[in-house]
């Protein structure tokens, strides 16, 4: 088992890929591919007022899974290589920290 941790740097136009770690994307479908596989992954929303907001791959402000006000946190358990969790802020910028257990 391996932890890790990260500070994701987020905008309000394109999501960010939150549990790879590096964002290798087809060039044709624009799909992320993991290359390594969290078991586990927190995040933590860390800006003062955006919101954020978690999904797969086309979330948006509209569009999402789930939502984290300001310093809201959530945890996401028993993912596989092929599945990728995705953030979008309510704000130009803003950032959420993140903390990735591997189950290898």
């Amino acid at each position: 088992m391996a932890i890790s941790h990260a500070v994701v740097a987020l905008n309000s136009s394109t999501a960010v890929a939150l549990n790879t770690d590096a964002n290798l994307t087809n060039p044709v479908t624009g799909e992320v591919y993991p290359t390594w596989a969290f078991a586990t992954i927190s995040i933590q929303n860390v800006d003062a007022s955006a919101t954020v907001y978690i999904g797969g791959p086309g979330v948006t402000a509209s569009s999402y899974g789930i939502s984290l006000a300001a310093g809201a946190s959530a945890t996401i358990d028993s993912l596989s290589q092929n599945e990728v969790i995705y953030a979008i802020s309510s704000a130009s910028s803003s950032n959420v920290a993140t903390l990735k257990v591997t189950s290898a």
